[in-house]
């Protein structure tokens, strides 16, 4: 039996959050959820689960509140990712410390956020701090394994 990630991955999620709302996003392979915890908003999802073989599946999270950073959600939601992507971007406009680590010119994958990346299993990063066109959103790091 073939294991659905798209429902897994959201099972996963309610272990620990609110959904919100979870749409399609712009194809069938796309969805875009926010999360909550205790009737707040804290973070947006665009989640892509791939288009084999052409495309890999990928995660970026966006609109983060700075509450969540250094949280124990922080952990659990990262971990949770890893399961089920093998790219990753988070916004960290709003990770006071990250952003400070990196405009001082910390490596992406040195500094708080990516280190906990790392230690999950991601080895090349990126910092997005200036994403190209418009539509791409704020600050990010990638991270990839």
């Amino acid at each position: 039996m073939e294991i659905d990630i798209k429902e897994a991955f959201k099972r996963e999620l309610r272990e620990y959050f609110e959904l919100y709302r979870v749409e399609t996003g712009r194809f069938i392979e796309e969805e875009n959820i926010i999360l909550g915890i205790h009737g707040k908003k804290i973070l947006y999802i665009k989640a892509f689960y791939g288009r084999r073989p052409y495309w890999k599946e990928w995660v970026e999270l966006f609109h983060i509140q700075p509450q969540f950073f250094e949280s124990e959600l922080e952990d659990a939601l990262y971990k949770i990712l890893s399961k089920y992507f093998r790219r990753v971007f988070v916004e960290y406009y709003e990770d006071k410390k990250t952003l400070l680590e990196l405009k001082a010119g910390k490596n992406p994958e040195e500094t708080r956020l990516g280190s906990k990346l790392k230690n999950l299993g991601y080895l090349y990063f990126r910092d997005w701090y200036y994403p190209e066109g418009w539509l791409e959103g704020g600050y990010k790091l990638q991270a990839e394994r």
